[in-house]
C-alpha cells in the first residue's frame, strides 16, 4: 500500500522516467564519482572499486522487489566475493529512513556493505530513477548492465566483467 507521504515522490519518479528515459547512466558509460559511507563505518567509492569487478544496487525499505532482489544479491556476494567480485548496495533515502535501513540491513545480515545516500547525491550520480536498480561495472569501470533484476546468466558476465572471457 502506498503511503499519502510517498505519493508526491512516486509522482515525481514516474514523470522523471517518462519524460527523460535517457537521462540514467546507460550501459557503456564510465562508473560515475560517487562516495559514500557504509553502515560498518567504512568508505565506498569509485576509487574503492578500481580495477574490480562491481556489482551495485540502489533499494529502499519498502520496495518489495529489493527485498526479493536483495538475497539473490547476497548469494551471488558469497559466491563472487571471494573471486573479486565487489558487491556495494545504496538505500536512496527516498521515502526511507537511514534509522529503518540500518534495522532492516542488522538484521538481515548479508555479507556485503550498504550505505545511506542521505540526500540522494550518490543516486543523482548515477541518475538513478527507480529501485531496485541493478548495476554491474567492469574491471575498467565502465558499466556493462543496468536493471531492476540481477541477470540469470551471472557466471558469464561474471567473466567478462573480471576481463575473463574465453
Amino acid at each position: 500500500m502506498i503511503r499519502i507521504a510517498m505519493i508526491p515522490s512516486v509522482v515525481l519518479w514516474f514523470l522523471m522516467t517518462a519524460i527523460s528515459p535517457s537521462w540514467s547512466t546507460e550501459v557503456g558509460e564510465p562508473l560515475p564519482d560517487f562516495a559514500i559511507q557504509t553502515f560498518d563505518g567504512k568508505n565506498a567509492s569509485r576509487a574503492t572499486l578500481e580495477g574490480k569487478p562491481a556489482l551495485l544496487i540502489f533499494w529502499n525499505t519498502w520496495c518489495p522487489n529489493c527485498m526479493r532482489e536483495l538475497p539473490e544479491i547476497n548469494r551471488l556476494a558469497e559466491q563472487f566475493g571471494p573471486r573479486g567480485l565487489t558487491v556495494l548496495a545504496i538505500n536512496t533515502a527516498i521515502n526511507d529512513s537511514e534509522t529503518k535501513a540500518r534495522v532492516y540491513w542488522k538484521k538481515s545480515e548479508y555479507v556485503f556493505p550498504s550505505g545511506f545516500d542521505y540526500d540522494f547525491e550518490v543516486g543523482q550520480a548515477f541518475r538513478v530513477l527507480g529501485v531496485p536498480t541493478v548495476f554491474l561495472v567492469d574491471s575498467k569501470g565502465v558499466v556493462r548492465y543496468k536493471h531492476p533484476l540481477v541477470p540469470d546468466n551471472m557466471e558469464e558476465r561474471f567473466k567478462q566483467l573480471a576481463g575473463k572471457e574465453q
